[in-house]
């Protein structure tokens, strides 16, 4: 499962619950055109509500288009915070007008794509070209991918290798590697079988699961030599780790865009191009460093963010 793929819990409650806010914008039915024709140098105006996930990651999103947008002469509220697929209702029933969304968690999502493309460009465009169907306009594609992966310690790198197949190598002859896994990961398609299938002596005797999602600390003490991860988890950057590189572009790809409403979008074709400078500038390094400045440091996202656009020309 990928990481922004979550329990679907009280679905039909909020779906209630938002059929009945109305909306500010045009409702949702048929395909739309999702137009992109505005400027970066566009000056905008009204009030523009952005929705967000409660994590670190997200909210720093969040907060670059809310600094960023206010500075085109938007008025925005960034107010709104909720899990999937309670964002995507909010979205159609016009409770919010835009979000950051990953390609992976909408494709497996609403979409109901079972295995999406292994690119990210080309995960980003089914998402958009499904979406826009259903009058919800893909903008600012994120080069960061914020999927499953193995890492080790950056130390390491010359012992096991930088890729997955390098890797893959060494657990031929090194069985007895210990490896760290969720227990989900050890019957998830996009999991240890898929992995072994994919790169070859993955289902080694080595493998240790647990309950655990993630294994930053314990891969930097050395109880796991490897382990899973989320490519843009703040412990990487923490601890000192690499995430072996995926080569065969086996794991499903997560980078994100900024899912607008069709009728805004129509009402404001520049905000795409005012986000498209600002997400080119987060690649996974400086995304896991910022998520590191949040959730390690202690930094407070407003300030994080704050001082990332400042730094890069954007305020």
């Amino acid at each position: 499962m990928i990481r922004r793929v979550t329990e679907l819990t009280m679905v039909l409650l909020w779906s209630a619950i938002l059929a009945g806010c109305g909306s500010s914008t045009t409702s949702l039915g048929g395909s739309s055109a999702c137009p992109t024709s505005g400027s970066a140098s566009s000056t905008g105006s009204g009030t523009l509500k952005i929705g967000t996930k409660g994590f670190a990651e997200e909210q720093l999103l969040a907060e670059m288009t809310k600094e960023v947008l206010n500075k085109h002469g938007f008025s925005t509220d960034v107010s709104f915070t909720a899990k999937d697929p309670i964002l995507g209702q909010a979205l159609e029933s016009g409770s919010i007008d835009m979000y950051w969304q990953y390609t992976g968690t909408e494709l497996q999502g609403p979409l109901g794509l079972a295995n999406p493309p292994g690119d990210l460009d080309l995960a980003y465009n089914a998402a958009k070209t499904r979406d826009e169907a259903r009058g919800i306009c893909w903008n600012d594609e994120g080069q960061f991918n914020d999927t499953n992966g193995l890492a080790i310690k950056s130390a390491d790198k010359a012992k096991y290798g930088a890729t997955l197949s390098a890797f893959g190598t060494y657990l031929s002859t090194h069985p007895n590697t210990v490896l760290c896994v969720n227990s989900e990961f050890l019957t998830r398609p996009d999991g240890l079988p898929g992995l072994d299938k994919t790169y070859g002596h993955y289902n080694v005797p080595g493998v240790k699961a647990s309950s655990q999602s993630t294994f930053e600390p314990a891969i930097a003490n050395g109880t796991c030599e490897a382990g899973e991860v989320f490519t843009t988890d703040s412990g990487i950057a923490a601890k000192d780790l690499y995430v072996l590189q995926d080569d065969k572009k086996f794991f499903p790809p997560d980078n994100v865009g900024l899912l607008i409403k069709g009728s805004v979008q129509t009402a404001h074709p520049e905000i795409g191009a005012i986000m498209a400078p600002v997400i080119a500038k987060l690649d996974n390094a400086t995304i896991t460093d910022l998520n590191k400045k949040v959730e390690i440091d202690g930094g407070k996202v407003p300030d994080v963010a704050k001082a990332f656009l400042q730094q890069n020309g954007f305020l």
